[in-house]
């Protein structure tokens, strides 16, 4: 006896495609056995946190072009303790500063092509700050690379 708008056919093929279904599904889940994942490794570097961590004595104009150089500068020009071999920018200290004080204070001001110009976000006054903050920078505060020390996460 068959139900109202139901074809017999249509039950089988139905059925029929199910079974398979369920069929593939469960080999599948048995062929595929759950892979070992590596244990995440953590390196470490090691810096001097008594350097790190007893700032310098700054003037107000070097602490306030610190303050602009972390907010704007740093990103490409990483002075926050990572090594500086993947930034964008190269690494800015007083050595810099020394070559030409002008050239550096023409190049915050006006930008290249790897670098944006701060005329339109920083007064002449703020790019002094810069300038007197990374007369501050020892080119022997450069970050090393990582060290070759490896700590298993627990």
């Amino acid at each position: 006896m068959r139900a109202k708008g139901l074809r017999e056919p249509g039950v089988r093929t139905t059925a029929a495609l199910l079974g398979m279904i369920v069929a593939l599904a469960g080999g599948t889940a048995r062929a595929q056995q759950p892979r070992q994942q590596p244990t995440p490794k953590v390196v470490v570097t090691e810096y001097d946190m008594k350097k790190a961590a007893v700032p310098p004595a700054l003037s107000a104009s070097e602490l306030n072009g610190k303050q602009l150089f972390v907010q704007r500068c740093a990103l490409c020009h990483d002075l926050l303790g990572q090594p500086a071999t993947g930034t964008v920018g190269p690494w800015v200290d007083r050595e810099t500063v020394k070559r030409s004080e002008d050239a550096v204070r023409q190049k915050i001001t006006m930008g290249s092509r790897t670098m944006p110009g701060w005329r339109y976000t920083l007064t002449p006054a703020q790019i002094e700050d810069v300038i007197a903050y990374m007369k501050t920078v020892s080119p022997d505060q450069r970050p090393k690379p990582p060290g070759s020390v490896v700590v298993p996460i627990d």
